[in-house]
């Protein structure tokens, strides 16, 4: 896992899951905190699981209630819409609900 690069993008690799939650959350919350819109990269991840889809929402919210957004980087691809898949988010465009469309509406870059 790595921090934000200036401009407020957080590259999370590695596994993504209940095991490094708590590391996951300190590190979501203290780039909300530095940054306006925190774009975050998971495209290197190698596991991820339902705490991190959970974690990512509940940062989205906490930043939104900040006036801050937080998007992801890149489309979900791999471990994480694999994950997405379990969980229920990845359903066709027309069943979209405002929670897949944070997943699958495009990269925030």
């Amino acid at each position: 896992m790595q921090d934000a690069s200036p401009g407020g993008r957080l590259i999370l690799d590695g596994a993504l899951t209940i095991r490094n939650a708590a590391a996951i959350c300190a590190t979501l919350r203290d780039n909300i905190e530095r940054y306006p819109v925190v774009s975050i990269d998971c495209s290197a991840a190698a596991e991820v699981d339902v705490s991190f889809v959970q974690l990512l929402l509940a940062s989205r919210a906490s930043a939104t209630r900040s006036g801050k957004s937080v998007a992801l980087a890149v489309r979900p691809d791999g471990a994480l819409l694999n994950a997405l898949t379990r969980a229920g988010f990845h359903t066709t465009h027309d069943n979209r609900t405002e929670a897949q469309g944070f997943w699958f509406a495009g990269a925030a870059e």
